[in-house]
């Protein structure tokens, strides 16, 4: 996958380097010698592939149609977004994810769909709002791991997002939901119902840092 012969020998040797670092951090009970390395090795490649192309998400869509596409952007991008969102559907559960995939194969006709899957407009946002906000955990868990970052209690914080004052109610999470009702000025009806959505993130965002650890 590396260009020239030289990139191989630097990838080797960061790998090297960071199982020799890290060495004590592995957990026979997590797996084995092989597998830990395969890991840290598998980090470091995503990340040296990721310096050698430019991410064209905000480029004009005419521009992009018309260049020929990196074959190593494309294999990059094909397998991070194969990652995120195996997980995400896992997450989410078969109902939701079929909803959210037909909304994509229809360019976006929610009526057709919400229709076809005899939901309420409110459902369909409901739907669309648990994907965005799994999609967006898992991705933020995901980034995490790839920087190395340890399993702590404020980087799990920081994978749940801030809409909707959803990570305010995380830093919050021990508190009931009058007090986290009457703190941001909510009803103790939002307030509980952002208490459980935090929660169900905060567990995706551990769960996700776990596997990808393991």
């Amino acid at each position: 996958m590396r260009t020239r012969p030289d990139d191989v020998d630097v990838v080797l040797q960061s790998v090297r380097e960071t199982v020799w670092h890290r060495g004590n951090a592995y957990d026979p009970s997590k797996g084995t010698p092989n597998a830990f390395v395969f890991g840290i090795t598998r980090n470091i490649v995503r990340r040296e592939l990721g310096k050698h192309f430019r991410d064209t998400a905000e480029l004009p869509e005419e521009i992009e149609s018309t260049s020929t596409p990196d074959p190593l952007a494309v294999l990059v991008r094909r397998f991070d977004a194969r990652r995120w969102m195996s997980l995400v559907a896992d997450f989410v559960g078969p109902a939701d994810w079929a909803v959210i995939t037909e909304i994509a194969l229809s360019d976006g006709d929610t009526d057709h769909v919400a229709e076809s899957h005899h939901l309420t407009a409110r459902a369909l946002r409901s739907v669309r709002d648990r994907v965005t906000l799994t999609a967006h955990t898992v991705r933020a868990a995901l980034a995490a791991t790839d920087a190395n970052l340890p399993i702590t209690g404020s980087v799990i914080l920081c994978c749940v997002p801030e809409r909707g004052g959803l990570r305010e109610v995380a830093e919050m999470i021990g508190y009931d939901a009058d007090t986290i009702a009457a703190t941001l000025h909510i009803h103790p009806g939002s307030a509980r119902a952002r208490i459980a959505t935090a929660k169900r993130l905060l567990t995706i965002a551990r769960t996700v840092l776990l596997q990808e650890a393991a």
